[in-house]
């Protein structure tokens, strides 16, 4: 039994209390409900030693009698989401976890609820671990530490509760026991659905057996490496035998029967890592000195405007393949090439120190770096996405030291790997490393480019026509690369684009500012790159001005920049609560508008869960600065805008609205109009799995009107017009 009078002030009685409510004949099986309530009994356990119907969620607690305890571990048993090995898995688990001084809290989660029991199922354990954070004590449980643990689906259900909670909630320990489902993806995209928080302070421990299902093999060992590459700590355990579902059974199946000292040893030697060197930033010479000796002599006999520095795929451009686009975008600016094939941070900063800078001016210089850092099949040492950015953060460091007037594109990590067209480790890493390099950008002397859209299919499989070997690209992926970044590079140059083959539709070529508006847009753009990362928003809204004026920050603003109401304050306080939201709406942008942000990291860094995305409907007007767009060519637009949207932020899903009924009457031209994007988008959507919904039917009567109180001007809801968007929104969120 507890030492409850160890416990202090009003949390000593309540022990007392419980001690009441449970006889301490009764206290090593106890039952809580998910608000902390006493019951006098769990779910019924059938002779299979397994629960099949959870008629309350609850907490079963396993009080260790080990004086003084070393915490509580919130323990979720596995079962497939349609049972639970509260056994196994549960009860001789706690006990063995009770023999280390460790207090448990079994969950019953919810099971077997139809399409809604993963979700439930999250919500229990959310609901849970919130229980033991604010009311451990009060429960008798020690908290020392807290930490989460999970068998096969459990252990799917722990890294889903990690992945929902923010870093200063992250559990102690995360413990993932032959997890399964990890190898899942959302739909429309081949991203894990669930992977580890790019900020861990958790340790990690997972175990599975190689000839357990060969996806939750795989899917368990990337999570370890991701959680690795992202500079987590953490075990991570692969036996060679043992299969799935072993749990703590007494005779446990071949190498499965050292497992619980492999726990026992994670639990008790947490080891400390002393500050060790990063070798990323330690200029190391690579293996090709006579490459470096040839640059050397070049870079003496001329001055360059424009220098290239990289690996492999910028060396490429010396291959015969690859000259038509060099000498269409790079040749005529007088550049040079330092791209070293095989190369690292580590060896540029060597050839940096080592000369092949000396006596170069440039105007600027574009820096692609990185894939060889995270390359663990060719290197002994795989760096960390923390450590590949200090390096490439001592590059820019050295770049701006030796050269203070010339300016800097740092390309984010390209998103190939040796492992095919789907994303694994190296490239989840290298999308780390580029989010925390991408700070360095003060658009002033180092400018931060994204041009990974262009090797990516919408659900993020590579192209295989732009990067053949998944890794490097193509002269195809080459000219892709030069035209996304020319607009870029031609403003730094000071010179003209150099691209002569712009596409017909101009609702996808990005462009900032068209219309002038009740507002300053470029205020706003700059208020979103300066708030963005404070709010670290878990939905985006994303839009023009009828996204604009709902609510939200940045506030919608007059032209003078003073605040004023929003449109639908009432409706977006209904809707979003408490929740962060980041609101991109901007007054009278067009798809290309919004392109435009985008290239210019209005997502960079972000993680949200949810974009939501309503545009189009002022690409259909004509005007002095813009053209109106066809329906096709706002859809293509559209579809653009959500292959930038997926390309960087992966994990997010996205809702894509259709265009809102405009005008008063049915049959005006441009409802028309709409009315055919919308024919095109849900084709589009159907075709690429996203989500689109479709609230026009609810802004009009049964005859197809729109009246003012729904949208005063015919255009812009009212505040009863944002309910009706907020209301379906509700269901999506």
């Amino acid at each position: 039994m507890k030492n409850f009078f160890s416990l202090s002030g009003c949390t000593r009685y309540i022990a007392v209390f419980l001690l009441c409510c449970f006889p301490a004949t009764a206290w090593a099986q106890r039952y809580v409900s998910l608000e902390g309530t006493p019951l006098p009994k769990g779910n019924p356990v059938e002779k299979d030693d397994l629960v099949h119907l959870v008629r309350q969620p609850l907490l079963q607690l396993f009080p260790a009698t080990h004086q003084p305890a070393k915490g509580t571990v919130l323990l979720f048993p596995g079962g497939g989401y349609g049972v639970l090995a509260v056994k196994s898995e549960g009860s001789m688990t706690a006990a063995f976890l009770n023999k280390l001084g460790y207090d448990v809290a079994m969950l019953e989660y919810r099971i077997d609820a139809g399409p809604a029991t993963r979700d439930l199922a999250l919500a229990d354990a959310l609901a849970a671990w919130q229980l033991l954070r604010n009311k451990a004590g009060q429960l008798g449980l020690h908290t020392k530490t807290l930490s989460i643990m999970g068998y096969s689906a459990g252990g799917h259900l722990a890294a889903r509760t990690l992945q929902q909670l923010p870093l200063a909630a992250q559990p102690d320990n995360l413990m993932l026991i032959y997890p399964a489902y990890l190898h899942e993806t959302r739909p429309g995209s081949v991203y894990p659905a669930v992977l580890p928080p790019p900020v861990l302070r958790s340790r990690l421990f997972t175990l599975i057996a190689a000839d357990d299902k060969q996806e939750w093999v795989s899917s368990c060992t990337q999570y370890g490496k991701v959680w690795k590459g992202y500079d987590g700590k953490g075990h991570y355990v692969l036996l060679p035998d043992g299969g799935h579902g072993f749990g703590m059974q007494k005779q446990l199946p071949g190498a499965a029967a050292k497992w619980p000292s492999l726990l026992q040893a994670f639990l008790e030697k947490p080891g400390t890592t002393a500050a060790s060197v990063n070798s990323a930033a330690v200029p190391t010479e690579g293996d090709n000195r006579k490459r470096h000796e040839q640059k050397l002599q070049e870079a003496a006999a001329q001055q360059y405007d424009l220098i290239m520095i990289g690996n492999s795929i910028t060396h490429n451009f010396e291959k015969p393949a690859y000259q038509a686009v060099w000498n269409q975008f790079f040749a005529p600016r007088k550049a040079l090439n330092l791209g070293f094939s095989g190369y690292r941070t580590e060896n540029i900063l060597w050839n940096i120190d080592h000369g092949e800078l000396k006596g170069q001016s440039p105007k600027v210089i574009i820096l692609e770096i990185g894939t060889n850092n995270i390359d663990e099949k060719n290197y002994p040492v795989r760096h960390t996405a923390g450590q590949l950015a200090g390096g490439i953060k001592a590059i820019v460091q050295r770049l701006r030291e030796k050269l203070p007037d010339t300016k800097i594109i740092l390309l984010r990590c390209f998103p190939g790997s040796y492992d095919g067209p789907n994303p694994t480790s190296h490239r989840m890493i290298l999308d780390r490393a580029s989010e925390l390099v991408s700070g360095l950008a003060d658009n002033q002397h180092v400018f931060y480019c994204d041009v990974n859209h262009v090797f990516l299919n919408l659900d993020g499989t590579i192209r295989q026509d732009q990067m053949p070997d998944w890794l490097h690209p193509s002269s195809a992926g080459a000219l892709s690369w030069a035209k996304a970044m020319e607009p870029l590079l031609s403003q730094l140059m000071e010179d003209s684009s150099r691209d002569t083959a712009l596409p017909a539709n101009t609702a996808i070529i990005p462009v900032s500012r068209l219309e002038n508006d009740s507002y300053d847009w470029w205020a706003r753009h700059a208020e979103v790159l300066r708030i963005k990362d404070s709010i670290d928003p878990e939905i985006v809204m994303i839009g023009n001005s009828i996204t604009h004026f709902f609510g939200g920050y940045p506030l919608v603003r007059s032209a003078d920049g003073q605040p004023r109401k929003p449109n639908g304050p009432e409706a977006w306080a209904a809707l979003f609560g408490n929740r962060r939201v980041l609101n991109l709406g901007f007054g009278w942008d067009r798809t290309q508008n919004v392109l435009w942000r985008l290239d210019h990291g209005e997502l960079d860094g972000l993680h949200p869960r949810t974009v939501v995305l309503l545009i189009g409907t002022n690409n259909t007007s004509q005007t002095n600065n813009a053209r109106a767009n066809t329906p096709a060519e706002i859809v293509e637009g559209i579809a653009t805008i959500c292959g930038r949207i997926r390309s960087k932020v992966p994990q997010a899903k996205i809702v894509l609205m259709a265009v809102l009924p405009r005008e008063q009457q049915p049959d005006h031209p441009r409802r028309v109009v709409i009315n055919d994007i919308n024919r095109l988008l849900t084709a589009f959507a159907a075709k690429e799995n996203i989500r689109l919904l479709d609230i026009g039917p609810k802004l009009l009567t049964p005859e197809g009107v729109l009246l003012k109180d729904i949208a005063g001007d015919f255009v812009h809801p009212t505040e009863k017009g944002y309910r009706i968007w907020a209301e379906a929104l509700k269901q999506e969120l």
